[in-house]
């Protein structure tokens, strides 16, 4: 006969057992329903907005052109999506996605096991999570991404998961999300889009965060349609052909900047702020079109001064020519040059080429190897106008965010100062500027304006720097070859070149003073 008090034992023991093994199924239940509210519940759906243009001012408020960076995202909702693209994306990533109305738990939890996710396809609103996330590389980033799953797909609908997929999924050419890339791809909307169009788009999807992602080309995606239903058998074969030719239009050359002012000489000038402002803050600022630039160029000014350049270049043997007006903070205030070129771009040549004076290589202003460009030259004369005091020179005066808040205002900068009598010596040896404007000159009531006429024979270049109390100017002119301009004789034509030179000078500067 068995001992009643072993029998007894053995219940309690196994009793035990299973009270253990049913508190422990209760904590991890609680743990994981903990896990999901804490971490999932930090995670939500946010409306995205579309990137938009940047606009850059001028001075007095007046729009310049839009900053475009590369980055491109329109979101749109399914609706306004073609239902071929809907059902291409489904084919090619989850199937059965919006057939199912509960949470698929063992797809989340393997890789926690594991370790790795690259057994595992992800289902949509994985790849939505990995877009900001990355793929799971740890048990760690796996519970917290089936935590912030979990959360979602109890939270919203999968229909509104699908949609967010679509409005941010990069799809090459710097496009996000379907609408853009529709739009950079074919130039169509995304409730446009043909089947090979769709079937295309969809193979884009979840290359990058679908580890030992199986083949979901166009072509296979248009096999797996027909096998579904979803499109004949004929237009599979038309469409396959479609994908064969290629679908797509020509890559997009597009400069990220759009000068909405046209015909004054400014493209030049805006991509270099454009190129500044990315270099100090980055793309991403520019993007949303979050910010609003505004530059030291003063428009009506540039204006004036592009109707000079071109009335100068069609009057004369002038080629090409770059013009720089500082103010007396070395604020750009205008910027001109033909062509494609920019002011920081042409160059004059060495210093000890441009000097009038042993005394200005004794500066240190540049290095004696170094080509000097027209702003330099304007810069110099800047220099020695505000009696050695050298100003940092700056494109922008300020930036705003989109509620019209100040971010940063940017006023003048001393970056050196010089020795004053030095520079006092150097002043007395620069020219009056003459012209017949009585506004300037050195007489009582007029603008006096000092400065120095170059030349580069060879290349036949003149160049004039000067400056006033309240401006500095640098002008450089590319003349036509002597065997262009004719029979001339070469110091006739030098001398002449030479006196165009200050007189186109002169007329930049009486503009800058009319008025006083």
């Amino acid at each position: 006969m068995s001992d009643p008090s072993v029998e007894e034992q053995g219940l309690n023991l196994r009793f035990a057992w299973s009270m253990s093994l049913y508190v422990a199924a209760v904590v991890l239940v609680l743990s994981c329903g903990i896990l999901v509210r804490t971490i999932g519940g930090s995670t939500a759906i946010s409306d995205p907005r579309s990137d938009a243009d940047t606009v850059i001012y001028d001075r007095h408020g007046v729009e310049l052109g839009r900053f475009h960076s590369e980055l491109n995202m329109v979101p749109v909702t399914l609706e306004n999506m073609a239902p071929i693209l809907i059902d291409a994306v489904l084919t090619a990533l989850d199937p059965d996605y919006l057939k199912l109305d509960k949470v698929e738990i063992w797809p989340l939890v393997s890789p926690i096991f594991k370790g790795n996710s690259e057994d595992e396809l992800p289902s949509i609103t994985q790849l939505y999570l990995r877009l900001e996330d990355g793929v799971p590389s740890s048990r760690t980033e796996a519970v917290q991404e089936a935590s912030k799953a979990i959360y979602l797909e109890r939270s919203y609908p999968r229909e509104a998961l699908l949609e967010q997929y679509l409005s941010q999924v990069p799809l090459g050419r710097d496009a996000f999300g379907v609408e853009a890339a529709a739009m950079s791809w074919y130039g169509l909307s995304a409730k446009d889009l043909g089947i090979g169009q769709a079937a295309h788009l969809a193979s884009q999807m979840g290359r990058d965060t679908r580890p030992r992602s199986p083949d979901t080309s166009g072509d296979l995606i248009l096999t797996r349609l027909y096998e579904a239903g979803l499109i004949t058998e004929r237009e599979a074969i038309n469409q396959r052909q479609v994908l064969l030719e290629g679908v797509v239009i020509s890559a997009r050359t597009d400069s990220p900047v759009n000068a909405t002012v046209a015909d004054v000489g400014l493209m030049p000038t805006l991509e270099k702020i454009y190129g500044r402002f990315v270099d100090q803050y980055g793309e991403e600022a520019l993007v949303k079109g979050d910010v609003t630039i505004v530059s030291t160029l003063d428009l009506g000014l540039q204006r004036r001064i592009a109707r000079i350049a071109t009335t100068a270049a069609a009057t004369s043997e002038i080629q090409q020519l770059g013009i720089v007006v500082l103010d007396d903070r070395n604020q750009l205030r205008a910027a001109y040059a033909t062509g494609e070129l920019s002011p920081e771009e042409i160059e004059l040549g060495p210093l000890q080429e441009i000097a009038w004076s042993p005394e200005v290589m004794g500066l240190g202003i540049s290095n004696a190897a170094d080509d000097i460009s027209v702003l330099q030259l304007a810069e110099l004369h800047s220099l020695i106008a505000r009696n050695g005091v050298e100003y940092k020179t700056g494109v922008l005066l300020e930036i705003s965010d989109r509620s019209g808040e100040q971010v940063a205002r940017f006023g003048h900068h001393v970056s050196e100062k010089f020795d004053s009598q030095t520079i006092s010596e150097l002043a007395e040896q620069l020219d009056d500027l003459l012209t017949v404007d009585g506004n300037i000159g050195s007489s009582e009531g007029q603008a006096r304006v000092r400065g120095k006429q170059g030349a580069d024979v060879e290349h036949n270049v003149t160049w004039y720097g000067g400056a006033s109390a309240r401006f500095a100017v640098a002008l450089w002119i590319n003349y036509l070859t002597e065997e262009a301009m004719g029979s001339e004789g070469i110091g006739d034509s030098q001398l002449r070149s030479g006196r165009e030179t200050v007189r186109v000078a002169g007329n930049i500067f009486g503009e800058l003073h009319r008025g006083g």
